[in-house]
């Protein structure tokens, strides 16, 4: 069933680039929505996973910064502070100054938060495994990717218009 008789909107040749938005993001809904009820019964949403990842895979043993994770995720500082505070309550990462500029908080993943990760990612990579192998196949995974990419970049290098056209500069 196509995305637009899904949704009971009009069909039609002329919403072709319509269509591949909606189901790009519909299928990131309905994939958001699999690893949430996933991350949950670890006490976990899939952005403090995804912060959690970052510390430690991204900053390792230095840390990385508040900031810096805000940009790579996408996520708004007032929403990262909210949830790095209930992850440093729940002793998963800490937050330490930098070295010569004590404004920048540096965010790092403790043995308690690299055990979680430990223990999930097995389970969690299955699950992203049986999810995208059983509908894929490796070109169709390549080729859906390389896609997603130029589609990427052309967001990337067109932000300038995101407001639309009535927007005042």
């Amino acid at each position: 069933m196509g995305i637009f008789r899904e949704l009971g909107m009009r069909e039609g040749k002329d919403r072709v680039n319509e269509e591949v938005v909606y189901n790009i993001a519909r299928s990131y809904s309905l994939i958001e929505n699999y690893t949430t009820q996933f991350l949950a019964a670890y006490n976990l949403s899939p952005a403090k996973f995804n912060i959690m990842l970052t510390a430690k895979h991204v900053g390792k043993e230095k840390g990385v910064a508040q900031n810096a994770i805000s940009k790579l995720l996408l996520v708004t500082t007032s929403n990262m502070t909210h949830m790095i505070d209930r992850l440093q309550k729940g002793g998963y990462v800490e937050r330490v100054n930098q070295e010569g500029d004590r404004r920048v908080n540096l965010i790092k993943i403790t043995k308690k938060g690299s055990d979680l990760l430990d223990t999930i990612w097995p389970h969690y990579k299955e699950k992203i495994d049986n999810l995208v192998g059983a509908s894929l196949s490796s070109p169709e995974k390549i080729h859906i990717n390389r896609l997603l990419e130029k589609i990427k970049d052309v967001v990337k290098k067109d932000d300038s218009n995101v407001e639309g056209p009535h927007h005042e500069k």
